[in-house]
């Protein structure tokens, strides 16, 4: 039987207690003979003064700059942007976006980006999303467009948002805590007086949290970690723990700042039993409050005079407790040593161990053994989630050679093969759309396992699911480079088709000679998969000179867009068809990029849309939203120009039909326009753009419903004019001759003779014998 603290826990307890002791009372004589009223009233004084240069600071720096930025917007300074020029004006959108971006990069280090809603038209054009259509009741909320319900449902002319956490790459929707950045969204409306729910349009942007948090850092280094600023709500706009932005619960300490009232700029409230000095001040440019929280410890230890003397202190105190420590360890060290001497010598007879210390050893190697089963089971289990992670680190090439080799060791994946080669699977059709989201993991995973299971000779595929439902394959061989890619490739084309009835695009990458290469391999089958969208004929895309067109700068020559604009402003079918496929024969065989081309695309959209609403026929299936919905629908070009030339068609078909019924109005117009403009191109092409009729149609139209010609009735209209002209004044033959629109006297002459059987000169002499002029 153990005699009361002679084991070595015993003995190892009493010298930490000893430690502890000597360091508390040392620290307690400090805080109890060095601790003033009087200093600490000083100190507080200057943290609050520190803390009201800060709000200072803030609201000069972000509050001012992000109103002076609204003000530049609004009220049409060298930087505004033309609100009015938004309505219904889809070609300044470019411009518009352009003149946001320019606005964000004037402001880089405060402003993330720049939004502006139109609330009548009900879209909004963005720096980083260009143009985006807004549903009134969106199904879901959107952090980028969460600021318009919130600034319709305000009586205010400005809103400050809550802080959120977005994505830092705008195109990809990530929840990862590494790829979030905190934004905070400033709203007001325009015009400047009106309020949100009376506005014409709301300008938003979006402010770097991080902006904020730096002045601080900056401004309050040593209490930047407990520093917050929360909004009327309770909400946490800016804190150094980016996790507690956003949140109002953190276990009683912000709930506590706002219902302690104190009207002192510094008080000490206690939270979870532990003494604070909590400092707060409030911004004048909005509802914020700013609080520095400081534990009474942190908040003493950082008087100027007893610095010194607490360090000096603390060493004693440390000098003493290492010395108590060493002695105590000494003391101990040795009967233990004689134990484990013992355990060596006595491995054949253990049962003959009968002290506590050797029972508590056994105990702690069983369940360190026990720990490590464990850790074995839960690896395997979660095999496909390691195995996951570390194949797309290894695509994005986030590891070192070493650390690779390591990694792919720990998941018994061998590369001991001599070429290596990407493929990126891309399961674009309509039938895709259709699955629920289980059938679309199940049909990943079966396709995944398809390919890992499947056998060939000297070759391993590995394969695993990317973002937006992409799959990246690794070719693994020691076979020839041919025609083994084209064997894989059939072989995917043929599961997706006889397994799930879908129809996948593909992208190969080139042929790398080691593993620690793959990561290049990837990146060109991922650039190489957006060209699939052009190439809808080839089973994969896997022409690596089409990754040139990516750097390419050439843009598409406008005379493209204008024709195509022009024959269908004409209601030329077969010449706007023609236009169309000779813009997507230039997209296919041109140096231009995927990005690029679908842009152009798009503005033949834009220019259809346009077009249908100059002349106010906006037939079902061609509104504005369904009409760039269908667009983003199509995965391959084709199906474009398909599209387009039935929208064309339809469109013409309409407004043949309606031209029938108004022909009279028509012709009642173009007479009306000849006659306004006798000097002017009176050409039939040029004035059936202006009734919106092709010239074909005019022709035919105008001859049913004058009994003459088009040019005949042109003609007269001029001589009738020009023979009015010479009966008022005294004009010569040249002026009159530009003025009925005739460039030429010569030929203004001949076909003046040819309806008044004389020239112009006789007919002039003949007015003056007679006294009419």
């Amino acid at each position: 039987m153990h005699k009361p603290f002679q084991s070595v826990r015993s003995k190892m307890v009493l010298s930490y207690l000893a430690v502890v002791l000597v360091i508390a009372l040392l620290f307690g004589s400090i805080l109890y003979l060095f601790f003033s009223h009087q200093y600490s009233k000083e100190i507080r004084i200057n943290n609050q003064l520190s803390l009201k240069s800060t709000v200072n600071t803030i609201e000069s720096s972000v509050i001012q700059k992000v109103n002076q930025v609204y003000l530049s917007l609004a009220l049409g300074n060298a930087a505004s942007i033309d609100l009015d020029s938004l309505k219904g004006n889809h070609s300044k959108i470019l411009d518009i976006e352009q003149s946001l971006k320019n606005m964000v990069q004037n402001y880089s280090d405060l402003i993330e980006a720049i939004h502006v809603y139109d609330t009548k038209n009900h879209f909004i054009v963005s720096s980083v999303y260009g143009l985006l259509l807004y549903e009134d009741t969106p199904s879901s909320v959107d952090h980028t467009t969460d600021w318009i319900t919130a600034m319709k449902e305000t009586p205010e002319s400005s809103l400050w948002m809550k802080t959120r956490m977005v994505p830092q790459d705008a195109y990809i929707e990530s929840r990862e805590q590494g790829k979030m950045s905190p934004l905070i969204s400033y709203v007001h409306s325009y015009p400047f007086q009106s309020s949100g729910q009376d506005s014409k349009a709301m300008i938003a942007i979006d402010i770097k949290e991080s902006a904020i948090s730096q002045i601080i850092k900056n401004m309050l280094p040593a209490d930047y970690a407990n520093t917050l600023i929360i909004d009327q709500d309770g909400t946490v706009i800016s804190a150094a723990d980016k996790t507690l932005i956003g949140s109002s619960t953190e276990e009683n300490l912000t709930q506590s700042l706002l219902t302690f009232h104190s009207s002192d700029a510094s008080f000490t409230p206690v939270f979870n039993y532990d003494s604070h000095v909590v400092t707060q001040d409030q911004f004048k440019g909005n509802a914020w409050r700013i609080y520095t929280t400081t534990p009474n410890e942190s908040f003493y230890y950082k008087l100027d005079s007893l610095k010194e003397i607490s360090v000096l202190l603390g060493l004693l105190s440390v000098a003493v407790g290492i010395a108590m420590s060493s002695i105590f360890t000494r003391a101990n060290y040795s009967p233990l040593k004689r134990i484990m001497n013992n355990i060596k010598s006595r491995m054949d007879s253990p049962t003959s161990l009968k002290q506590d210390e050797y029972r508590f050893i056994d105990t702690t190697f069983n369940s360190l053994s026990n720990k490590v089963d464990s850790l074995e089971e839960t690896l395997q289990a979660n095999h496909r989630m390691i195995k996951h992670s570390i194949m797309l680190n290894m695509l994005n090439n986030r590891f070192t050679p070493e650390e690779l080799t390591e990694q792919l060791q720990s998941i018994h994946i061998s590369m001991a093969y001599s070429r290596f080669r990407c493929i990126v699977i891309d399961p674009v059709n309509e039938k895709w759309k259709d699955l629920q989201p289980r059938q679309l993991q199940h049909t990943l995973y079966t396709m995944i396992q398809q390919l890992e299971i499947a056998e060939m000779d000297g070759t391993q595929l590995l394969a695993e699911e990317l973002q937006d439902h992409k799959i990246a394959v690794i070719i693994c061989t020691n076979q020839p480079e041919e025609p083994l890619s084209d064997h894989i490739v059939d072989f995917i084309h043929a599961e997706a088709s006889s397994r799930f009835g879908l129809e996948f695009v593909l992208s190969l990458g080139g042929w790398v000679e080691h593993f620690t290469k793959i990561h290049t391999s990837y990146h060109q089958a991922n650039t190489l998969i957006r060209y699939s969208y052009f190439f809808p004929e080839q089973s994969a895309i896997q022409d690596l000179d089409l990754l040139n067109r990516e750097a390419s700068s050439l843009e598409i020559p406008e005379s493209y867009l204008v024709n195509f604009e022009k024959k269908l402003q004409t209601r030329d079918v077969q010449g706007t068809v023609q236009a169309i496929q000779e813009l997507v024969a230039t997209i296919k065989e041109g140096p231009y990029s995927a990005e690029y081309s679908r842009i152009i695309l798009l503005k033949t959209v834009s220019i259809y849309a346009e077009c249908i609403n100059q002349v106010r026929l906006q037939p079902a299936e061609a509104s504005s939203l369904n009409m760039y919905k269908q667009f983003s629908l199509f995965y391959n070009i084709n199906r474009y120009s398909e599209w387009m030339i039935h929208l064309v068609t339809e469109f013409v078909m309409q407004m043949e039909k309606r031209s029938e019924v108004r022909s009279v109005d028509t012709i009642s117009a173009v007479k009306a326009y000849i006659h306004e403009h006798l000097s002017g191109d009176l050409t039939l092409d040029h004035v059936s753009e202006q009734v919106f009729i092709s010239p074909k149609y005019l022709s035919k139209l105008f001859k049913e419903e004058t009994g003459i010609v088009y040019s005949e009735y042109v003609t007269n209209q001029r001589m009738e004019r020009a023979r009015e002209l010479m009966t008022q004044r005294e004009i010569t033959v040249e002026q009159v001759a530009s003025t009925v629109g005739y460039r030429t006297p010569a030929y203004f002459i001949k076909k003046f003779k040819e309806i008044h059987g004389c020239t112009p000169k006789n007919f002039m002499r003949n007015l003056m014998e007679q006294g009419s002029i």
